[in-house]
């Protein structure tokens, strides 16, 4: 997935993030080069990846 800089900074807005348009770029460069990464490896071994249960993102001196 190629995203534009006009797509990170949708993305960023939905969030409330300011990304200087300086920056724009390079973020998008990046997020899309992981994005693509992370669909690969989920062609490669997304049904392993189904199999297994994820890890709550629980602090470790969380109080429940």
């Amino acid at each position: 997935m190629e995203l534009s800089k006009e797509d990170v900074r949708n993305l960023a807005k939905v969030v409330e993030l300011n990304i200087p348009d300086a920056d724009l770029n390079t973020v998008a460069l990046r997020l899309s080069s992981l994005l693509l990464l992370m669909d690969r490896i989920e062609k490669e071994i997304g049904d392993e990846l189904d199999r297994v249960d994820p890890i709550p993102p629980v602090y470790p001196r969380e109080e429940f």
